[in-house]
C-alpha cells in the first residue's frame, strides 16, 4: 500500500475533486465520520453540506493557513478489499494519525487499475487547536505498515501501484482527452524532474506545449491553472485549475517541489558544473558545444525573446532528471557570456540520429536508458542551413525526456532529499 498526504487552503477543493469523481461514475462515497450531519443517509448528505462542515472546523483557528488534509491509499494492483475492509483501514489510518474524532469522508475511486481510497478532513480540532502535524509522514509510513500486515495486504510496491507509463508528446488542441492528457504530462515533470523555480517548471511543461500560470487570490497565495499552448507558446482553450486535476498539482504542491528541489540539485550540481567546463573549454563552437554536453547526458533548451534573440539557457541533466539555469552552473553559462564565447547567433544542433549501444562514449560506461546523440558526419557548418521551422533538436530532447520520465516518485524524491539532508548535517558536525 502507497500512502500519500496533501494539504490545501480551503476544503472546498478536495471534496469538490471526490464529489466530482462520484458523479461522473468514477468513485463512490463510503462513508463520513463525524460530522453534526451524521443522523441523514449517507446518499442525503450533499457536497455542500460536506464542505459547510469541514469550513466551519477550519474558521476556528484562521491562522492555520492550510487547514485540509487530503490523503490517498493506494493498493497493489489485483487486491480487491470489501467497502467495509477499506473503511476499516481508513478508520485505522487516521486514528492513528489523531484524526479519530475528526469529521472527514471516505471516497473510493474506480479510475485506475487498483483500488484507492481517498480521505478529506480538516486540521482544526474542536477547540480550534491544529492537529498536530509533526512527523507526519514517518507516523503515515508507520500506519502502512500496520494495515499491510492486519489486512493483509501486499508490502508496498510503487511499481506495483503506478500507472502504466504513458508515452508524452507534446499537446494539440481539439485532439484527444485533453485533460487527461494535460494531466499526465504534469504529473510527469512534476513527480520525475527536480527543478526550482516556477520558470523551470514551465521550461519542462513547455516541451509539451503545457503552461502553469498564477492566478492572483486577494489574501491568499496565487492559485495555479494549466493551459495548452499553440505554436505562438500562446494559451489557448479553457485552463484547467489544479485542483481539478488528478493528485492537484496546485501552487502549495509545486512550491513544496521547488524546495525540495533546490536542496537535492545543490548537492549535485558539481558535478553538472564539472561536465559543463569540460565541454565548455573544448567546443570550437555553439553547435559543437551542444552536440559535447548531449553526449554525457546534459540537453540545452534556449530561451528567445520576441525579437529572435538568445536571452537565457537552461540546461537538462536528462539522467539525474534536474534542470538548471545558466547561472546556477556559473556565470559563465549564461546566455550573456556564451554569446560572448561562441559569438551572438545562437545555432540549433544540427540533426543527430539515434546511436546505437555499441556507440557508447569512450571512456564512460554506456547507460542503456539514455539515448546518446550522434554528431553530424561530413556535412556543411550549420551557419550556412536556414534555421527550421520546429528545431529537431528539441524533438530530440523530448526523447529523451520520456525515458527520464519514468523515474521515482514524489515520495522517492522526498526520501533521499531527507537523506541528503541527514548527510550534510553529519558533514559538518
Amino acid at each position: 500500500m502507497v500512502a500519500r498526504i496533501s494539504s490545501g487552503s480551503a476544503p472546498g477543493g478536495a471534496v469538490s475533486y471526490n464529489e466530482n469523481k462520484v458523479k461522473k461514475g468514477e468513485a463512490e462515497r463510503l462513508a463520513v465520520r463525524n460530522f453534526d450531519t451524521v443522523s441523514r443517509p449517507l446518499d442525503q448528505l450533499t457536497p455542500a453540506l460536506i464542505t459547510a462542515q469541514l469550513d466551519d472546523w477550519a474558521e476556528l483557528n484562521r491562522r492555520v493557513s492550510k487547514p485540509t488534509f487530503h490523503a490517498s491509499l493506494s493498493l497493489a494492483t489485483g487486491e480487491k478489499p470489501t467497502p467495509a475492509e477499506l473503511l476499516a483501514m481508513a478508520d485505522q489510518y487516521m486514528q492513528g494519525l489523531g484524526y479519530g474524532r475528526q469529521p472527514y469522508a471516505v471516497y473510493q475511486h474506480h479510475d485506475t487499475d487498483h483500488t484507492h481510497i481517498h480521505i478529506v478532513s480538516v486540521r482544526v480540532d474542536e477547540r480550534g487547536k491544529k492537529v498536530s502535524d509533526s512527523h507526519e509522514r514517518d507516523k503515515s509510513n508507520t500506519l502502512r505498515l500496520q494495515i499491510e500486515k492486519d489486512f493483509g495486504l501486499q508490502p508496498a510496491q510503487r511499481t506495483a501501484v503506478k500507472k502504466q507509463r504513458v508515452e508524452l508528446e507534446p499537446l494539440q488542441y481539439g485532439s484527444g482527452d485533453l485533460k487527461r492528457e494535460l494531466s499526465d504530462v504534469v504529473q510527469g515533470v512534476l513527480r520525475g524532474f527536480q527543478f526550482s523555480t516556477l520558470a523551470q517548471y514551465n521550461q519542462l511543461l513547455g516541451i509539451y506545449n503545457v503552461k502553469a500560470i498564477e492566478v492572483p487570490q486577494p489574501g491568499k497565495t496565487p492559485g495555479l491553472v494549466y493551459s495548452l499552448l499553440d505554436s505562438n507558446r500562446n494559451a489557448i482553450g479553457a485552463p484547467f485549475a489544479a485542483s481539478t486535476l488528478p493528485y492537484q498539482p496546485t501552487m502549495a504542491t509545486v512550491t513544496r517541489r521547488m524546495g525540495a528541489g533546490k536542496k537535492i540539485k545543490g548537492d549535485r550540481v558539481k558535478d553538472v558544473r564539472k561536465v559543463a567546463y569540460t565541454a565548455l573549454t573544448g567546443a570550437s563552437g555553439w553547435n559543437d558545444f551542444q552536440l559535447r554536453l548531449s553526449r554525457v547526458g546534459i540537453e540545452t533548451i534556449p530561451h528567445r525573446g520576441a525579437d529572435g534573440n538568445l536571452f537565457g539557457l537552461s540546461f537538462v541533466d536528462v539522467r539525474n532528471k534536474a534542470i538548471y539555469g545558466g547561472s546556477e552552473l556559473g556565470k559563465s553559462y549564461t546566455a550573456g557570456s556564451l554569446k560572448n564565447t561562441f559569438g551572438a547567433n545562437y545555432t540549433y544542433p544540427v540533426d543527430r540520429t539515434e546511436q546505437t549501444r555499441e556507440h557508447s562514449t569512450e571512456g564512460r560506461k554506456r547507460d542503456p536508458t539514455h539515448t546518446l546523440a550522434k554528431p553530424a558526419e561530413n556535412k556543411p557548418d550549420f551557419q550556412t542551413k536556414p534555421e527550421p521551422e520546429l528545431p529537431k533538436h528539441n524533438q530530440q530532447l523530448i526523447r529523451q525526456l520520456l525515458d527520464a520520465l519514468a523515474g521515482p516518485d514524489e515520495n522517492d524524491n522526498e526520501h533521499e532529499l531527507k537523506s541528503m539532508l541527514k548527510r550534510a548535517r553529519q558533514r559538518k558536525s
